[in-house]
């Protein structure tokens, strides 16, 4: 006879199973534990990047001020501020100028009533340092002082870049300074500014600008600039340690070029579209040679021989020699020179006629 094999009883170790109340409990304490390690990383990280904001301002400041530049601030209302979503350094009654030039003045001094410093300490954002530039200010060129306002005025750059930054992106829409007296004050409606340092070691730009009245302009073309578009790079790693004669020397040498990709100009009666490059020569000056497509050529010619800036008998030839290269449309409308723009020896030259001296870059 078989035998019947005896029941096991399973042990009650065996078979227990966590409430449900208690599963929650362990990972609710689980999950807040985590939350207050990330939350004091978080407040630790502030604190720190609050820090380093402020000793980077102060640093940047006393480094203009030691290159000759005109740059201070008021220090004691300065302040720190924005915890916990971002960090905000505010500083008030800001004047910032270059070193004085050889008439013992500045060329020009902006002074921003407050400007507003804020980064969000957050790995993925910390690089990048957002600057207000939209409060009342002051500039002033040639004797001349504008105040106003901007509905919005943006710069966003990689502040731990070492030379210029890597990334710099600045938008302004509306930006009007008025000028006590003269009627025509300083209007940017729309201008919009990037670059990005790129792997291959291009230093890649892009500006657009519409309906600029700009503080100084060109004698006989005015100071209204009505469309800008700039597109390009420059090679060879520019301004990687920063822009001093130096580092242009050291870029120079090593074949720099600015590439402009895309020129769109439309200035008075100017309007001209092309392409080219430009380098420096042997005193750090600008030589170029562009492709350009021109409408109202003769009109510009004539406005700045009524100013002085080009003289007669160069406008002569300019619109003889010039005037043979003339292409009218056959629907009518302005005439269209196709011809090389050229810069050398401080000199522009439409074609092989040379109409402005350029004036000497002072790095």
């Amino acid at each position: 006879m078989a035998r019947v094999p005896h029941p096991t009883k399973k042990h009650p170790a065996l078979t227990y199973q966590e409430p449900t109340l208690v599963k929650v409990g362990r990972y609710s304490l689980t999950t807040f534990l985590v939350l207050v390690v990330l939350s004091l990383l978080y407040v630790g990280a502030w604190f720190l990047t609050s820090m380093q904001l402020r000793s980077g301002l102060q640093d940047w400041f006393a480094a203009r001020q030691a290159n000759g530049y005109l740059a201070h601030y008021a220090e004691k209302s300065a302040r720190i501020s924005g915890f916990p979503f971002s960090v905000k350094a505010t500083l008030q009654d800001v004047v910032f100028a270059p070193p004085k030039n050889e008439f013992a003045q500045h060329p020009w001094v902006w002074s921003p009533s407050e400007l507003t410093f804020s980064i969000t300490p957050l790995p993925w954002t910390i690089r990048t340092l957002n600057i207000d530039l939209s409060a009342r200010q002051t500039f002033s060129i040639n004797n001349q002082s504008y105040s106003g306002t901007a509905e919005t005025a943006l710069l966003s750059l990689d502040w731990m870049s070492k030379g210029l930054p890597d990334e710099i992106n600045l938008s302004i829409q509306k930006l009007a300074l008025a000028h006590k007296t003269l009627p025509q004050g300083v209007d940017i409606q729309k201008l919009s500014f990037t670059s990005a340092r790129q792997s291959d070691g291009n230093y890649a730009f892009d500006l657009t600008g519409e309906r600029a009245t700009l503080p100084v302009g060109l004698r006989g073309l005015g100071q209204r600039l009505d469309d800008i578009i700039l597109r390009g790079h420059l090679n060879e790693n520019f301004a990687h340690d920063g822009i001093s004669p130096s580092s242009l020397i050291k870029w120079r040498d090593a074949g720099g070029i600015m590439e402009a990709q895309r020129m769109h100009i439309q200035y008075g009666p100017l309007l001209l579209q092309g392409n080219g490059t430009m380098a420096l020569d042997g005193d750090l000056q600008p030589v170029g040679a562009f492709s350009a497509r021109i409408q109202g050529f003769f009109e510009t010619v004539n406005s700045l021989q009524r100013a002085g800036v080009v003289r007669g008998p160069d406008a002569s030839m300019a619109k003889v020699v010039l005037g043979m290269l003339a292409k009218q449309p056959q629907n009518g409308g302005p005439a269209t020179i196709s011809l090389p723009l050229t810069i050398q020896n401080r000199a522009f030259f439409a074609g092989p006629v040379q109409l402005i001296d350029l004036p000497i870059l002072n790095w």
